[in-house]
């Protein structure tokens, strides 16, 4: 991975967040910038964030997820990542439950699509001889929203109910770029 400057670090971070907090941002600027910076994405465990692999399928039509995560540990299995709006809700709070909103739903069932795609050991092969990338049952992750909006808890409660998919919210990502930030 390419080193980045320290300016060059806290000006990306800067851009990033205000994608975030702008009410017009649409997935295809947060897709552009990522795909331009996928280090935010990849964090320790990635080495790569590989944009929109395209998963071939007979009559249907081709999948295509956002990301494909590819981890550092070339033993490890690669992992999907799709991108959401900052400004989506995660939970639905009534007066004697929480539950994640269609908007976490609609993203697990696209991702559930993906993952099913992975069962059948040609199509990983496949994949494998395409990109370069090993998959099988690789873990469903869903950037969307900001925990900022919600009490631990609560959010900690309700992603138990899709217990394959792991929410990450902007919140999350800006703080891990804050850390790295003071670390250099």
């Amino acid at each position: 991975m390419v080193s980045i400057s320290s300016a060059s670090w806290k000006s990306l971070v800067q851009e990033l967040e205000d994608l975030i907090n702008s009410p017009q941002v649409l997935e295809r600027d947060l897709q552009q910038f990522f795909e331009q910076n996928p280090e935010f994405l990849c964090g320790d465990a990635y080495e790569e964030a590989r944009p929109h692999v395209v998963l071939q399928r007979e009559g249907n039509g081709p999948l295509i997820p956002d990301f494909a995560l590819k981890p550092s540990n070339s033993n490890a299995l690669c992992d999907l990542l799709e991108l959401k709006l900052p400004k989506a809700r995660l939970l639905r709070i009534s007066k004697n439950r929480v539950r994640l909103t269609s908007a976490i739903m609609e993203a697990c069932a696209q991702l559930r699509e993906y993952q099913s795609y992975f069962e059948d050991h040609e199509k990983r092969i496949s994949v494998e001889r395409m990109y370069g990338l090993r998959f099988f049952r690789p873990r469903m992750m869903v950037l969307i929203g900001k925990r900022s909006d919600y009490e631990a808890t609560a959010l900690r409660n309700a992603e138990t109910d899709v217990p394959n998919l792991q929410i990450v919210t902007y919140d999350d990502i800006l703080e891990r770029a804050r850390s790295r930030m003071r670390r250099r």
